[in-house]
Formats: structure tokens, sequence, C-alpha cells
């Protein structure tokens, strides 16, 4: 409690008033590059109980994203010795798979990622990786590298051919990436992978009452439509605001991230006052077009506050399929520089969709669930915090 008071104060007297999360909020890009012009909140704020299926509960796990036996200082801060690579399947109506990589012209056919450096059962989806280390050094500035997935328990040597996914692309000495498995539908209306390169970061620069968070539009379901995110919840007394509502990432294309910041982070104080919170104070998610059309809304969740204010990074995948298997809408929550098991530490959150006629007057309850509270317009003016 002391340091999510301490934080407002500080926010509040860098403003010399009171705390307005108006300031926190960014604009929506048109796709075209052309007006700019302000996003809506998402007015239908959920005040139901938070989920038992998420406890705020902190996993005992190393704070560390790099091989256990590199000898780096502090791991959260120094560059990798070798260029890093995970996997974050996203791909709605995929199943399984496993990681093959060679570099090009060089190394002859794929090979696999090490076996005690892998899950037995493979990679699935909403699943993340932790960074491995390619399996050779990577010298060149720009060395051309090709990565292929492959179906759970197949041989890397049918990855030229048979494979689920693949790409090609350059590497640089000491990066540390993400390979962001994503779906799309053919001609034939079958289902197929693709796969796309995120660069990293090893540590924040951002100020010490700010929390970098990176969003990935990876929802099937609206793949034609850049899609904004935004958190919110409820603040305790005696906080000047009752509670926050605030778009922390805009304008992002299907299988991308926010073109804002390095790699797609972005420095966020609503971020760092939710982690924060005491317990059993919790956040909620919201998803919606850049056009203000609700997508969906996640459960009432705890946040793994000690490891966000650890690593002070996160990276939040909003996803949901289309017709496919697994189409439910869902976030996950991925806490940078945490692993456990050979993966990253991430909360899979579900969420509800918002029918789009619906959505265009978001503030009533949207199910029997929600607590009851006064609809709101949503065509109010932009300047009043919902």
């Amino acid at each position: 409690m002391k340091r999510l008071g301490g934080l407002f104060l500080m926010l509040a007297g860098a403003t010399g008033c009171v705390l307005d999360f108006n300031e926190f909020r960014r604009p929506s890009i048109a796709a075209d590059g052309g007006k700019t012009v302000p996003p809506r909140f998402d007015s239908g704020f959920d005040a139901s109980p938070m989920s038992t299926d998420h406890p705020a509960g902190t996993p005992d796990v190393p704070i560390d994203d790099q091989p256990s036996t590199a000898d780096l200082g502090d791991p959260r801060c120094a560059p990798p010795r070798n260029a890093m690579i995970r996997l974050a399947h996203m791909a709605a109506g995929l199943g399984a798979v496993d990681l093959c990589m060679r570099r090009q012209g060089i190394d002859g056919p794929y090979s696999p990622v090490p076996s005690n450096e892998w899950p037995t059962a493979g990679i699935g989806y909403a699943m993340v990786s932790q960074h491995l280390a390619l399996n050779s050094p990577v010298i060149a500035p720009n060395d051309r590298w090709q990565f292929a997935l492959v179906q759970h328990g197949s041989d890397c040597a049918t990855a030229v051919t048979g494979n689920v996914a693949s790409l090609t692309v350059n590497i640089g000495p000491q990066s540390q990436s993400t390979l962001l498995f994503t779906s799309d539908f053919g001609s034939d209306g079958r289902v197929f992978g693709l796969l796309g390169l995120l660069s990293d970061q090893t540590c924040t620069n951002c100020p010490a009452n700010t929390l970098d968070v990176r969003a990935v539009h990876a929802a099937l379901g609206a793949a034609g439509e850049r899609i904004t995110l935004s958190i919110n919840y409820s603040l305790p007394p005696p906080s000047p605001l009752q509670f926050v509502n605030v778009i922390f990432a805009s304008n992002i294309p299907y299988g991308q991230t926010a073109p804002v910041g390095g790699a797609g982070f972005d420095c966020d104080p609503a971020w760092r006052g939710a982690a924060d919170l005491p317990a059993p104070y919790s956040v909620q998610f919201a998803a919606q077009t850049v056009s203000d059309d609700v997508l969906a809304r996640s459960d009432r969740v705890g946040l793994k506050g000690d490891l966000l204010l650890q690593s002070r990074m996160a990276t939040v995948f909003f996803l949901a399929g289309n017709g496919v298997p697994t189409p439910a809408p869902e976030f996950v929550l991925c806490y940078e520089g945490a692993r456990d098991a050979g993966m990253t530490v991430c909360d899979r959150i579900p969420a509800t969709a918002v029918p789009r006629h619906v959505a265009a007057d978001a503030g009533g309850a949207q199910d029997a669930a929600d607590v009851p509270i006064d609809p709101i317009d949503a065509a109010m003016d932009d300047d009043v915090l919902l």
C-alpha cells in the first residue's frame, strides 16, 4: 500500500495537481498513417469478483531468461553471449510444434533444440518457451538464419518440405528475439501457419515509476483489423481517483506489436500502479478496434506484482480464434525475465467476447455475472475519464 501511495504522490507531485490519467492516453493512428484521432476508453468496466483460476500468488522461479550455465552478471540487463531465440505459439487451430533451425547455406540440415531445453510435449497454443541460445554462434552482424516449425514429434529432417511454418531472417550477435507463431486461412478455408520475428529487450530504460510493456496482436478473429488494448482497476483509498481505465497500446496490426518505443515496449505508469496493488485488488484487460468497437474483456485477475517489479518488463498477447479450435478470446501475460521448467512464466487470462452490435454502446453490463453499473453512452466527451 505504501508503494502504491508513493507512486501516485510522485506522479501527482510531478504534475503539480491531482493525478489525472488522461495524460497517459495514447492517440490512435489510422492504418494509412493519416489523421490522428483520439481513442475512447472502453467504458464497460467490470466490477465482478476476481477469478479464482488465476491466484495472485508468486511461483518460486529464478528471474533469469538466460541459460543456467551463463555467467553474465545481472541477468536482467547484461546482453547474452550468443544470440537468443524463443517461440511464442499463438496460432489458433494448429497443434503442438517443435523448433528447428540452421544457418543458411552453412550448417547443412536443420537441427532441433536440445531435448533438455525443450518441453517433452512440445510448445502448444498460448505457450511461450524460454529464450534459448542458437545452435551455432552468431558472429557476423547480419547472419542469415532459417527457422522452421514441425509438428511435435516429427524429425527436423522434414523441416524443408513438411514444416508447419518457416522463416528466413537476419540475426545479429547478442540479439534476443521472439519467433511469433500465428495462423491464417488459405483460399481453401484451411488454417496455415505464419512465422514472424519480434526483437526483445534484456533490460528496460524506463523511469522507476513506470513498467515497460509490449502488446502483441495475435487474434485470428480480428486479423483484418488493428487493435487497441487497455487496462483498468479500482484504486484503494485514499487515492484521488476511484479507478483507472487506460489505453496502453494502440494501432497494433495482426502478427505484430505496437508501433511505439524500442521493440514495441513502452513505458507505462498505469501498469506500475497495477503492479503495486495490494491483495485482493485485481485488474481487467480489454481489446477493441481502432474504430472503438470492443472485442473482448478479460476476467478480473491478480497480477504477479513482484515479478513485474523485478524485471519491470511484460508482454501481453491478445488471442481469439475465428471458428477454429480454441476460438475463445484470451490474454496471455508474460513476465519477461522469469522462467520455470524451460518456459517463460505467463498467465493465460480468459476473456469474454463482446458482440459487435453490443460494443457500439459498451457501457452496459455484458452478462449476468457483471455487477450492475449505470450505462455510459459511448458517444460521451473523450475528456471524461471512464
